[in-house]
């Protein structure tokens, strides 16, 4: 599959990284030398230093044999361009990272479609999202649903006061629809367990199944049921703005306070945020979160727009006892410092957009993609085509690669935990997690190839 990416910062290197990984055949077009140069030292693609918003340049990054063009720049209007000249070559699958939502607003801003745009993506908006699933599912860390909503994959920190440490999995009383399917243990290493393998405290593990069996998976694991109805966000940028416009659209009767410092930007939100009090202040100090009573939020946001004001705000909130924090991080090389922290709720938005945009390199069956954290693994969902070598045979017998497995089956609305006796039937659903470095195994034994 020949896939162009325009622009090479965190989205477009993140996706050249994993689609390099998986045997693409990817070319970056970036007008940086000293980004390009990166590119080079590092990833095996193609990089040609030129401005991706540039016939000519698309042109020798071989536009005209494209399966698909990402357009990833910072610059909304450079992206929009090299996506209206990509559909003008015909390219299949035209993907634009816009952000400002006035950009692709129907009633008045571009109609994507109209321009041959397939899909739209914006990192904010996403993580955004990915917030708000959290603090309406305050115990996990990370949260993934699947199959419509029947599964749902969640992340949580396991206390020293849960039942499960020091226990072999296979002695569990997890419920029948459940499965613990992946460990990070406190060092960092990520494994995909067995029934003999042990739950360490501090551990992160990731239980798929049934989502209505999961909602009650506090219990097992000693958290005490919460509920988020106080929430401070730090930060009224992009995700920030986008949150709280959520938290106010939600079902669920949250009380918001936005923190920013910039004075002019606290008077935009006001006029914008009906039902969300705007503060003016800086999110990094002490005194000010003291004074703004920080200590009686059931939940912070930190999303200040840098890592490093990320860090402060959420040690400060540590010390004013909230209970559940959640951190916006935009370099992946400071996920080890939250962690070391203890701050394990973390949103990335660039490597959610790249979640998103690698699922549609994927062929049709695979409907949902999720790459964990620091991409210690990934979790897809696909329909078992019915030409596939796996289709009526025992799950034992199939021989995947140590790191590949099944977590759960869709059959007929129903979700089960298969076993090694489990035979794999046409149209199942599976959940399957994975290893990055073994997740192009998926093709060889699921019958799946790809795009032309």
């Amino acid at each position: 599959m020949h896939i162009i990416i325009v622009g090479g910062g965190g989205v477009g290197y993140q996706l050249a990284h994993n689609l390099s990984e998986h045997h693409q055949d990817v070319v970056v077009i970036e007008k940086s030398d000293e980004i390009a140069n990166r590119f080079k030292e590092s990833l095996d693609v193609m990089v040609l230093v030129a401005n991706g918003a540039s016939a000519a340049a698309l042109e020798l990054a071989g536009v005209k044999s494209a399966s698909m063009l990402i357009a990833v720049t910072d610059s909304d209007e450079v992206n929009i361009i090299a996506c209206i000249l990509a559909s003008q070559y015909s390219v299949p699958q035209i993907i634009c990272r816009i952000r400002n939502p006035e950009h692709y607003d129907e009633t008045f801003g571009i109609n994507p479609r109209k321009l041959g745009i397939s899909s739209v993506i914006n990192p904010e908006q996403v993580a955004a999202t990915e917030i708000s699933k959290m603090l309406h599912f305050p115990e996990a860390s990370e949260i993934e649903y699947f199959a419509q909503g029947k599964v749902l994959l969640l992340g949580i920190t396991v206390g020293a006061a849960a039942h499960i440490t020091g226990v072999p999995l296979r002695q569990l009383p997890l419920a029948p629809d459940s499965v613990i399917v992946g460990i990070n243990k406190p060092n960092g290493k990520f494994i995909i367990p067995d029934g003999n393998n042990v739950i360490e405290p501090g551990s992160k593990i990731y239980l798929l199944g049934k989502t209505k069996t999961l909602k009650d998976g506090g219990i097992l694991l000693n958290h005490e049921e919460a509920r988020i109805e106080q929430v401070t966000i730090l930060g009224g940028g992009m995700v920030g703005r986008r949150l709280a416009l959520l938290l106010e659209a939600s079902r669920q009767p949250f009380s918001v306070k936005l923190i920013d410092k910039d004075e002019k930007r606290c008077e935009e939100l006001s006029r914008e945020l009906k039902n969300t009090l705007i503060l003016q202040g800086d999110v990094t100090e002490f005194a000010m979160l003291k004074e703004e009573e920080l200590s009686n939020a059931d939940a912070v946001v930190a999303a200040a727009g840098d890592d490093r004001n990320n860090i402060v705000s959420a040690l400060l909130a540590q010390r004013f006892g909230v209970k559940k924090i959640i951190c916006e991080v935009k370099k992946s090389q400071y996920v080890s410092v939250y962690n070391t922290l203890g701050i394990h709720t973390l949103i990335n938005p660039r490597m959610l957009a790249v979640a998103h945009i690698l699922r549609l390199t994927k062929r049709g069956e695979v409907v949902a993609l999720s790459i964990l954290q620091g991409e210690k693994a990934e979790a897809f969902e696909l329909v078992l085509p019915v030409n596939s070598g796996v289709v009526n045979k025992q799950i034992r017998k199939l021989n995947f690669p140590r790191g590949l497995t099944i977590g759960s089956i869709v059959r007929n609305e129903e979700v089960l935990v298969p076993s090694g006796d489990t035979v794999l039937l046409p149209a199942d659903h599976l959940i399957i997690f994975s290893l990055p470095e073994v997740a192009h195994h998926l093709e060889r034994y699921f019958a799946l190839t790809e795009k032309d």
